[in-house]
């Protein structure tokens, strides 16, 4: 009996009212005999079909089982990682398991009969494909190499400190093929970092071992330890990939390494610092190239702050400063206020340290201290190039200070970052780096504070009732909140997010694998907004104590930042010891 043709088979699957048609069969037909190719990529390309009804119509013609799919659980990861994984992820092909003298192995494509032969070279058994998606199989790849990866990432008694990555050609890390110990190590190191969503890898030599720990949501947690004597090997190694001098180990150093770790583009910044006695220590921050760039709504304002921001930011001119410790997501709030007004009508120039997202649009420009060019140099020049908005990675001194605050005043809207314990802060801040009050008043539309706090993981939280304590301890009225009175601000997605009346949401103790254990997936942030009105410029004027201009701005209606985290915690955001943790007491 004649096997039945693609085409008939993908009909059967999904011809009907709203599918696939006879007509469209016959259009990629006509495509395939003018350029080539296979009739079910080009249905796929046409979108008449997917690739899942591909692969079920051909398991169908061909008698193969199709699964869509594949669970990492399920896989032998010793079977699977004897095959290269280059050699995996060019034929889209995995390895699964073994039946008797057969072993099961996910393809993509059942008519690669090549890499089948080879497969039963390499295995020495006998095969059976089973069709999966491609992107599903890639996906496992990565996990299941990852796995194996870190698992042989102890380290021997050998070390080779060749270099295969000083360049920038970005080749991902699963798929460097040297078997030297160190640089299993490290490379595990880093996949599992970014695997694990760390922002920073720490890498702290002791008197008797090396320790790594990875910050995740802002939180350290330890990772894995090595033996001391591998210390010099494993900062040698670092360092080679980020372009350091190895020999020397007596002054800090700071370097780049760029990679692709599971696919992902990862700029990595390295700090190396020697210490007294145990040697040098190393940090390194991550950061993805391919995040995606948050919108206003979906950083953490509240609907009140959100209209706000969204007119300061289209004004002509003044400055806005965002304040908070390092980490706290200033830059990230920054772009996203470049991402709303960004248009082919507005010149919009950044100077910044370093550049963490590059916007289409946008002259970005990073410092660079070797050859002198500071923020403040790059302001100055920034002026002789008709800008409407400027952002100014951080004021540090009086002289950026002074050349934003003139920006400002002839026309420009700038925006920048300070640090500060809250936004009132930041107008003593000014004038301590020595600028002029009434230039300060003038020139200030707007303070914004931030911090970041963990979110719940929304996989494994728990309801519960709070204790009056609890809900006193942010700020929240324990008997308004019984009668369900509490005042609410909006969120962007709270429907989602909030708990049912008179409970709260609370982390679960041991976490789940989704958050990794922690019962806190992810970060957002709690504001504190600031507007410079008549009273706080007349405030600023007088040279007023910080004190002075938050109680004047709270009696204006300002949020402060363990009321806005309150706020989170009653729409299911947060907790309460999250706020606790890195806000202050609020006083009158």
């Amino acid at each position: 009996m004649a096997k039945k043709r693609i085409g008939d088979l993908l009909l059967e699957l999904k011809g009907g009212p709203g599918g696939l048609t006879p007509d469209v069969i016959e259009q990629a037909l006509v495509t395939q005999r003018a350029e080539g190719g296979r009739l079910g990529e080009i249905l796929i390309k046409m979108r008449a079909v997917t690739e899942d009804d591909v692969l079920q119509a051909l398991g169908r013609q061909l008698g193969i089982a199709f699964s869509a799919e594949l669970k990492v659980d399920e896989i032998d990861t010793d079977l699977a990682t004897a095959i290269p994984i280059g050699f995996a992820k060019q034929h889209r092909l995995l390895a699964v398991r073994r039946e008797g003298e057969v072993a099961i192995v996910a393809m993509a494509d059942p008519l690669d009969v090549g890499a089948l032969d080879d497969l039963r070279m390499q295995l020495s058994v006998e095969v059976r494909p089973v069709l999966v998606p491609s992107q599903r199989i890639l996906e496992v790849i990565n996990d299941v190499y990852g796995r194996k990866h870190d698992k042989g990432g102890d380290l021997g008694d050998k070390q080779d400190d060749e270099d295969e990555g000083g360049s920038e050609e970005l080749v991902d890390i699963l798929e460097i093929t040297d078997e030297a110990p160190i640089i299993r190590w490290v490379n595990s190191l880093l996949f599992n970092a970014v695997k694990e969503r760390a922002s920073d890898i720490h890498i702290e030599p002791g008197e008797k071992e090396v320790s790594v720990r990875y910050r995740i949501d802002g939180v350290l947690y330890e990772s894995r330890q090595a033996a001391r004597q591998f210390l010099p090997s494993i900062i040698s190694r670092v360092k080679i990939m980020a372009g350091l001098n190895i020999a020397e180990k007596r002054l800090p150093q700071d370097g780049r390494i760029r990679r692709k770790i599971a696919g992902k583009d990862i700029d990595m910044r390295v700090a190396t610092v020697p210490t007294v006695k145990q040697g040098e220590r190393v940090t390194i921050r991550l950061l993805d190239r391919e995040s995606v760039l948050h919108d206003l709504a979906d950083i953490g304002f509240g609907d009140d702050h959100l209209r706000q921001i969204n007119e300061l930011i289209k004004k002509p001119h003044g400055i806005m400063l965002v304040t908070g410790p390092t980490g706290s997501g200033k830059t990230t709030t920054l772009y996203a206020c470049l991402a709303k007004i960004n248009s082919p009508d507005l010149n919009i120039l950044t100077i910044e340290d370093p550049v963490e997202y590059q916007l289409d649009g946008i002259s970005q420009t990073a410092v660079n201290e070797k050859i002198d060019l500071t923020f403040a140099a790059g302001l100055r020049s920034f002026l002789r190039h008709d800008p409407d908005v400027i952002m100014v990675g951080e004021i540090r001194d009086r002289e950026t200070a002074e050349i934003a605050i003139q920006a400002s005043l002839t026309g420009h809207l700038v925006l920048s970052t300070l640090h500060t314990n809250d936004a009132a802060g930041a107008i003593n801040r000014l004038v301590d780096l020595g600028v002029q009050p009434f230039l300060v008043a003038s020139s200030l539309m707007a303070l914004l504070a931030q911090r970041l706090v963990r979110r719940l993981c929304r996989e494994c939280r728990e309801v519960y009732q709070p204790a009056p304590e609890d809900l006193a301890s942010i700020g929240i009225d324990p008997a308004t909140f019984a009668r369900g009175k509490a005042k609410r601000v909006y969120f962007k997605g709270d429907e989602a997010w909030a708990p049912p009346a008179g409970m709260l949401f609370r982390a679960k103790e041991g976490g789940c694998p989704a958050c990794l254990g922690a019962g806190y997936k992810g970060r957002t942030a709690i504001y504190e907004l600031l507007p410079i009105d008549e009273k706080i410029r007349h405030l600023t004027i007088k040279n007023s104590d910080a004190q002075a201009v938050k109680s004047q701005a709270v009696q204006s209606g300002m949020r402060t930042l363990r009321e806005d985290g309150a706020q989170k915690v009653l729409a299911g955001m947060t907790t309460a010891s999250e706020v606790l943790m890195i806000t202050t007491q609020d006083t009158e």
